[in-house]
């Protein structure tokens, strides 16, 4: 199957199984909020029994979810939610099978399930080393959202479904308070703890140009969620800072070659202790940095505050500098208009982070290691930390550098990593299920890596292709 720089057409049960496994290294997708919009695409077939010749029952139709048109926007400045439109589905009278689109469940506790069970097709195709990011965003519920209004023999297919079997909820009770939010988010990130993915971060998407709200009677809502997932936590292959070595066995460490395996440093302490030059890594992760500023305290700095104060405190024993630091969990990026008819478009800057730093650039083609950009401090940072001369310690000795610095760390690039193979590289694969305009496609080119999108709208893939075109035809 040709998938590579292509995108698919169908529904993601259909299509995700075509995939080989562990083929893919990072995956970054919106998928449909609940409630929230009707695509116009047509209905799939959820929760089925292949062998039931389905006999459908009435259309459940529910006018609109709720306080959907006042939710923050995604991406396009538009209001585009289903004001007084009507969501359609239908319930099998034999097996139970719902035949809607996804978002337009009559429950949010369908809406959960049937976005978790694609996600656990996702977790095949995803590499062991790889991981996903998922923007979803919230929606207000309403008196003409409630289920309780369903009723007959659709309400009593809706108790008998898995997802209340399960939870043993009559519909009438499963809604939330009208006027509250629904907490799409938060139920889909513990269903998808539960079904066995390690959450690393919760990451707020504060929208500084956020739609205004009009209601009187509570706050503008200016961000979303982008939720960060793995499927392994065990530690897959180590990495040498000084060799630039990557091996899957576990090394020596400590326990090895001084200068090879390890070297000295220091304690919280300030004393002498050995530190390993293998890093291990439950998944592949390129760190990601952010300036800040920072007050920078040096020994000489200290020393002469020592001999003007005699309080014990030294306020202007250091010196304000421009910092690296780790980068943080809540992102500012405004929202960005998009002429072209599908509405739900996050900007770029929403996934340049995740995709540089969840998908590598080079992949051996033989052992499928990805590389790794191993960093070390600047020998300017080594100074402030006192460790420029600590290869002339030896093991027991007391160092006399006790002063703590104050600051973050500053790296500085040694290389990548090198399998040994000598088989040559290749990059990973971004994969986004729910493709929409293109946008993961677009900044994966722009990173110089593969994707592979999926999307049930025809529409929607033309779109992307030509976004995609002008792109490939500038880099490549």
């Amino acid at each position: 199957m040709d998938y590579i720089n292509k995108i698919l057409c169908g529904n993601d049960l259909e299509i995700l199984p075509q995939l080989p496994a562990e083929s893919v290294s990072c995956m970054t997708t919106s998928p449909p909020y609940w409630g929230l919009r009707d695509y116009g695409i047509e209905s799939v077939i959820w929760d089925e029994d292949k062998n039931c010749k389905h006999i459908w029952g009435n259309k459940i139709i529910i006018k609109s979810y709720g306080n959907v048109g006042t939710h923050p926007n995604v991406g396009s400045q538009k209001i585009d939610a289903m004001k007084g439109s009507e969501n359609k589905g239908q319930f099998c009278q034999k097996c139970g099978a719902w035949k809607g689109s996804l978002g337009l469940e009559p429950t949010f506790e369908l809406y959960i399930k049937h976005l978790c069970d694609i996600f656990d097709e996702v977790k095949r195709v995803l590499r062991k080393d790889g991981c996903i990011f998922v923007n979803l965003g919230d929606t207000y519920n309403s008196h003409s959202a409630k289920s309780k209004n369903v009723g007959g023999f659709e309400g009593k297919q809706m108790r008998n479904n898995q997802a209340y079997s399960d939870s043993k909820i009559a519909p009438k009770k499963v809604g939330v308070p009208d006027k509250s939010l629904c907490d799409i988010p938060y139920r889909f990130s513990i269903e998808m703890i539960n079904r066995g993915w390690i959450k690393r971060n919760t990451i707020i998407w504060h929208k500084p140009n956020c739609m205004p709200s009009s209601a009187p009677d509570r706050f503008t809502v200016d961000f979303e969620y982008l939720f960060f997932f793995t499927k392994n936590n065990k530690t897959l292959f180590w990495t040498n800072e000084k060799t630039l070595e990557c091996v899957s066995k576990k090394p020596p460490g400590t326990k090895g070659v001084k200068g090879k395996d390890w070297r000295w440093g220091l304690n919280s302490k300030g004393k002498p202790k050995r530190i390993s030059f293998w890093t291990g890594h439950d998944y592949w992760f390129e760190q990601q940095f952010e300036e800040t500023t920072a007050k920078v305290i040096e020994p000489r700095m200290l020393r002469e505050e020592k001999r003007r104060t005699y309080n014990g405190k030294y306020p202007n024993a250091g010196v304000i500098r421009s910092m690296n630091r780790n980068k943080r969990s809540v992102w500012t990026i405004p929202t960005q208009p998009f002429p072209e008819a599908h509405f739900a478009v996050y900007p770029e800057g929403l996934i340049e982070i995740p995709i540089k730093a969840g998908c590598p650039e080079f992949i051996c083609k033989k052992c499928g290691k990805a590389r790794v950009r191993i960093l070390e401090p600047t020998e300017e940072y080594k100074k402030y930390l006192g460790q420029e001369n600590l290869e002339e310690h030896h093991a027991g000795q007391e160092t006399k550098t006790k002063f703590k610095v104050k600051t973050n760390a500053e790296y500085k690039f040694r290389g990548y990593s090198d399998c040994g193979c000598g088989a040559g590289w290749e990059s990973g694969i971004v994969c986004d299920p729910f493709m929409g305009a293109g946008t993961s496609a677009l900044v994966a080119l722009k990173q110089r890596k593969r994707f592979i999108g999926i999307e049930i709208k025809q529409e929607y893939i033309d779109m992307s292709y030509k976004r995609i075109s002008k792109v490939q035809q500038r880099i490549f």
